[in-house]
């Protein structure tokens, strides 16, 4: 037995959920912890929470809490907890990514690396509030007595930080609990970070002002390293070669800009075509904080970034960029706006 709901065979090391099996699916283990440990071995030990106790839960709770099935596939009706999601199991090799969500493979199996675990703790929150399984609470709308909802578990912050209050399933709260941002019921120190990158709206989160924050601006701007330094500066020129190239719809010879971007926005003069770029342009810039910073290590090499998931919208990554923006390019305001 793993736990209480899943029985393991240790000479195949195969794990199922007793509801899988009670119900006659066989063809769907929940995952191989052999190849879990090797995939945490190969992260080189980096503090997370062990692969092994939270990989399997997660799939499970992302193929179940996705619009679809395991049958039909999963789409993510371009919402972007279920985007994320569907980028998620792909990452765990679970799926292969479609324009509208992801397919299920045939022979499912854990990649060598695994996908950020603080990645992942973010993909499960963005699903879970998504789906109405985590509720965070309203500092004024919190009292002594308000009453649990039915079967949910009260989560909070230890005694006199009652602002960081939610409920969530019991599910959803157990999965916390591997992932490391739970103890008991109240928040972890690792958790602080995963929710200023979710910023919920009920809990007014200011954290562009907390010395956590401006101490990651300094090291951020001070460390960044050359090919990033390359890559904003790229962004931020908009030639006049640019503007032909965008004029005449072919948008593809630019990196950063998509068809489906000029269909939206068409441009008519050469101004409203340079401002339509630079709104672009300013999201690849974010997308540079997505895959390639996070707040405990600052800028990732080329090979740590390979595990990170893109979270867009991400309000942590956005904000670092505006302030990164700010201080070191003041010269091209457009990308700090």
């Amino acid at each position: 037995m793993l736990g209480e709901t899943r029985l393991y065979w240790k000479t195949l090391e195969i794990a199922f959920e007793l509801g899988d099996l009670m119900e006659g699916l066989l063809d769907h283990p929940v995952f191989m912890p052999g190849l879990a440990k090797a995939a945490e071995d190969a992260q080189g030990g980096k503090g997370e929470p062990p692969t092994a106790e939270w990989v399997g839960p997660v799939i499970e709770f992302l193929a179940a809490n996705l619009p679809g099935s395991r049958e039909s596939g999963w789409q993510h009706h371009f919402v972007t907890a279920f985007q994320i999601a569907c980028e998620a199991l792909v990452a765990m090799g679970q799926a292969d990514e479609t324009i509208d969500g992801a397919v299920p493979r045939e022979n499912p199996e854990l990649p060598a690396i695994l996908p950020r675990c603080d990645d992942v703790a973010v993909a499960v929150i963005f699903l879970a509030a998504e789906n109405g399984l985590i509720t965070f609470l309203p500092s004024e709308d919190i009292g002594p007595q308000q009453p649990l909802g039915a079967e949910n578990e009260s989560l909070h912050q230890p005694p006199g930080y009652e602002k960081w209050a939610a409920y969530a399933s019991p599910g959803v709260a157990s999965l916390l609990r591997m992932l490391g941002l739970l103890d008991g019921n109240e928040w972890t120190a690792a958790s602080e970070a995963i929710f200023w990158r979710d910023n919920p709206v009920e809990w007014r989160i200011d954290f562009t002002k907390d010395s956590r924050f401006l101490d990651a601006v300094n090291d951020a701007c001070e460390q960044m390293p050359a090919r990033i330094r390359e890559e904003v500066e790229r962004l931020a020129l908009v030639t006049d070669e640019d503007i032909a190239v965008y004029m005449t719809g072919d948008s593809e010879q630019d990196e950063g800009a998509s068809k489906e971007w000029v269909l939206r926005m068409p441009p008519k003069t050469h101004e409203e075509v340079r401002a339509t770029i630079h709104w672009i342009r300013r999201y690849d810039f974010d997308a540079l904080f997505y895959k390639s910073w996070r707040i405990d290590e600052g800028w990732l090499t080329e090979d740590e970034a390979k595990r990170a998931l893109e979270i867009f919208n991400d309000a942590l990554a956005i904000a670092m960029r505006k302030a990164v923006a700010a201080r070191m390019y003041p010269h091209w305001p457009h990308l700090a706006e």
